[in-house]
């Protein structure tokens, strides 16, 4: 049994976990939910050694275990599985999975024990690798099962796996989940699963524990416990699914307002934006109309293409052939400024790797763009540009300490802070790539009503890109499929805008 009794982790004074208790057992897998800012990761950082509590103590079959470091959690059977990969690319199969732990005799390396060894892991779970290839030549979701095999390779128990389906889409995640079950079934590894998606954790999760503020606020079996409250605890009973009969929630409609009105009036109007057989690095015949005052989705698989075209959009990956028509005037996005001043602002999808700047504090991160407005006789005015970015971040509810480094944020508030950014330069046309990608219900509910006002309310044009279902269909006004670098049909009409039918229509053009 892994037991994590009581733990206490404060940061600069703040208590973000209060005495936080959690069991796990063989064969056991514990779904951990909860809000951005709630503890997950933080306590995930506690029993992997890679953060020192401030009170409490983890044990192993009721012995505490002195982790002061990520190779004393392993020491003890805990290895740990982060939502970023820490594989290396350059790196072949073989060299990743003796990384740190090579075999050698006499000072050298005894290399085909080592292939040899790989090969058996890689068969063991059904992973089709080449051993002495670069792991770089493999997609994102075979380096993410391999990082799992990786991590059970030096005799784990207990394994912590943090938001392990995010990067994957439809039979990748299935796959992910029946290694999850049989790694609890046939291994009988103790695994604690974060996750943000009910789907996926009440389809692998025997237990699910919430936590709500640093507290657990639920921890029961999952057939004891319905979606239904999981929602209400983590995310609030305005965030549960609601009748359509249900009140408005009137809190939320003036948390939007508040947000269209940081927005000067002048800037409150979309552009029309046409795509004509858009060509660019892996994007090859891409089609759409997004128009101002709608929310144009854009739906896909994995490798259809959809970050890469809005990348070119913007100028970060260089236009081939087609056109781009702005109000009808031919567009030529050779630079993100160039397209920033034709008024196409865009939100990454990776924000540790290109969004954040993550030593710098949140009103910094937002004024970056546009620190020339804030240009007074060759000096920056730096009270300006710290009110005005102040001022954007409290009418988003950024919580946490924002004139910290931003990186000390969770994931929710960190891209919170990257939606700021992008209002605070006038967008006349926003693309939102996975706009709420890792954050929890509460903070994606935030997140589509902003995005949903700023087309409706205050007209701009948005297009959203998004691999989930649920989400392209609630939010979008019309939507486009993608498939292999190219648009796949005409857009589905409002009536066939359904989780169900974005799937057939994605799968029948894969």
């Amino acid at each position: 049994m892994l037991g994590v009794r009581q733990i206490v982790k404060r940061y600069s004074g703040v208590t973000v976990l209060h005495g936080v208790d959690l069991e796990v057992g063989p064969g056991d897998v514990v779904g951990l939910v909860g809000h951005n800012g709630a503890g997950k990761s933080t306590l995930l950082r506690v029993i992997s050694g890679a953060t020192t509590p401030d009170g409490g103590r983890i044990e192993v079959d009721g012995v505490r275990q002195d982790i002061a470091g990520p190779r004393d959690a392993i020491a003890a059977g805990v290895a740990t599985v982060y939502q970023e990969l820490s594989l290396l690319p350059n790196l072949t199969v073989t060299q990743n999975v003796y990384l740190g732990d090579e075999r050698s005799r006499a000072g050298l390396l005894r290399r085909e024990e080592m292939r040899a060894g790989a090969r058996e892991l890689v068969e063991s779970f059904g992973l089709d690798l080449d051993v002495d290839r670069k792991l770089g030549a493999y997609p994102v979701a075979t380096r993410q099962m391999l990082e799992i095999a990786v991590a059970t390779h030096r005799k784990a128990r207990f394994l912590l796996l943090d938001e392990p389906t995010t990067a994957l889409e439809g039979q990748q995640v299935e796959r992910l989940l029946e290694m999850v079950r049989s790694l609890a079934v046939d291994r009988g590894l103790g695994i604690v699963f974060v996750d943000h998606k009910l789907d996926e954790l009440y389809a692998v999760c025997n237990r699910v524990v919430a936590l709500v503020d640093g507290r657990v606020r639920i921890d029961a079996r999952v057939d004891e416990v319905s979606r239904a409250d999981v929602v209400t605890a983590i995310a609030g009973e305005e965030s549960a699914p609601a009748a359509a009969t249900a009140p408005v929630d009137r809190a939320a409609a003036e948390e939007t307002r508040d947000v269209v009105a940081a927005l000067p009036s002048e800037d409150r109007t979309g552009r029309l934006l046409e795509v004509r057989d858009l060509r660019a690095g892996g994007v090859h015949g891409v089609t759409l109309r997004a128009e101002p005052g709608r929310v144009l989705g854009i739906y896909g698989l994995v490798g259809a293409g959809r970050t890469e075209m809005l990348r070119a959009l913007v100028g970060l990956n260089p236009v081939t052939g087609g056109q781009v028509l702005l109000d009808g005037v031919p567009h030529r996005p050779r630079t993100p400024a160039r397209a920033q001043r034709a008024g196409l602002v865009y939100l990454t999808e990776e924000r540790k790797h290109d969004g954040i700047v993550p030593g710098l504090s949140s009103p910094q991160n937002v004024a970056l763009p546009v620190l020339g407005r804030y240009r007074r006789a060759g000096f920056l005015d730096r009270g300006a540009v710290q009110r005005d970015a102040d001022d954007l971040l409290e009418r988003l509810r950024v919580r946490g300490n924002r004139h910290g480094p931003v990186v000390r944020l969770s994931g929710g508030n960190q891209q919170k802070v990257l939606l700021a950014r992008a209002i605070a330069q006038r967008p006349r046309v926003l693309l939102l790539d996975e706009p709420t990608k890792g954050v929890d219900l509460g903070v994606k509910a935030e997140i589509h009503r902003i995005v949903r006002a700023l087309a409706h309310e205050s007209g701009l044009t948005v297009v959203l890109v998004s691999s989930e279902e649920d989400e392209v269909a609630e939010v979008a006004d019309d939507v486009v499929v993608m498939s292999h670098g190219h648009t796949a049909g005409t857009p589905l009409s409002a009536e066939d805008r359904t989780p169900q039918s974005l799937r057939r229509a994605a799968w029948a053009a894969a």
